[in-house]
């Protein structure tokens, strides 16, 4: 019975990414459709609070971290972690912060660090960050302004659900997007993937990957966010419930903070969850649909 099933989902994806491709016209329609729900999607949003878990981790031998971010607005700083031997993730912390979404802006206040409260106020732990995830990341791709270039890819299947997905393309010149290390901040261009429900042309998905410069001590800069459904006071919204985040860097500049040199390269990962929707002064969780 098990292996009648697994040809059946298997016989019914090849039909779904055989499906022709929508014509020139209609793929127009379907990213306008697109574009028209991610502008209005932080408009839509209400004030609210969730509570932010990531879990950073580290490949191969790595001893410290100095101010990696990347972000439409946070700052970065240091952390320290033990040395691995091998090429294998070794875990550097785990943090919880409360994030305040108020008025189409984000506030991050960590709350839990490896397991343990922190004083209130106390400094955010320092390294690989990411922020804009509310109502940025959308905007950045599909504002007229950042002409980004869309080109058609497949049909796919995402959580069950038949979705477009559109590669993109945008230029420096017309980017918003930022990397900070160690406050050495520049905007680069990046492309990557949209995945779009085919009959909400709601985005569920975004994978992004930076172009930094050569010169640039970070490399490799990868991010792929998951919006889902959830409840909050009642109503539905399509929020984000995971991110994970990649990037590659010299392990002088893990080290000291430093570019140059022969050292190896490291790559650090952060998966983050976005948990406990509520919104201000009502006692609403996350309830996925």
């Amino acid at each position: 019975m098990f292996l009648l099933r697994t040809l059946i989902f298997v016989a019914s994806a090849a039909t779904l990414l055989a499906q022709a491709p929508p014509e020139p016209a209609e793929q127009t329609h379907i990213i306008a459709a697109i574009r028209e729900g991610a502008l209005a999607y932080d408009d839509k949003l209400p004030n609210f609070i969730c509570t932010q878990v990531t879990h950073r981790e580290v490949r191969p031998e790595v001893q410290n971290v100095q101010g990696v971010h990347m972000s439409a607005g946070r700052g970065g700083g240091s952390t320290s972690f033990s040395a691995g031997t091998s090429a294998t993730w070794e875990p550097v912390d785990s943090r919880e912060e409360q994030l305040s979404y108020f008025g189409g802006r984000e506030k991050y206040e960590l709350t839990v660090l490896n397991g343990k409260l922190v004083r209130k106020g106390q400094t955010a732990v320092p390294g690989m960050t990411s922020s804009g995830e509310f109502g940025f990341t959308l905007k950045g791709i599909f504002d007229p302004l950042s002409k980004a270039d869309f080109e058609w890819k497949r049909f796919d299947t995402l959580r069950g659900q038949t979705v477009y997905v559109f590669a993109y393309k945008i230029a420096k010149e017309n980017s918003v997007s930022q990397l900070d290390a160690a406050g050495n901040r520049v905007v680069v261009a990046y492309h990557g993937l949209v995945f779009a429900d085919r009959d909400t042309h709601q985005v569920l998905r975004i994978t992004t990957e930076a172009e930094s410069p050569r010169e640039f001590p970070l490399r490799n800069v990868t991010k792929e966010l998951d919006y889902g459904p959830v409840t909050i006071a009642g109503e539905h919204y399509l929020v984000p419930l995971h991110g994970h985040m990649e990037m590659r860097t010299s392990s002088d500049f893990m080290r000291y903070g430093r570019a140059g040199g022969n050292s190896p390269e490291v790559t650090l990962r952060n998966d983050t969850d976005f948990r406990n929707y509520r919104k201000y002064g009502v006692e609403a969780t996350l309830k996925p649909e």
